[in-house]
């Protein structure tokens, strides 16, 4: 994460591709993504099963 894409403490703007969002419901949506990502990678865990 680029600490410059957060203007003020309001506001984001990303210097990549430009998206203007509200720094805090940027940031929830962003932890929000982690989570899924992390949520379904225990989902399809291999390891076996203990009985």
């Amino acid at each position: 994460m680029e600490k410059k894409n957060r203007v003020d403490q309001a506001l984001f703007v990303c210097r990549r591709c430009g998206v203007v969002a509200h720094a805090d419901r940027n940031a929830s949506h962003v932890i929000g993504q982690r989570g899924e990502i992390v949520w379904n990678a225990g989902r399809e865990s291999r390891v076996p099963a203990t009985p």
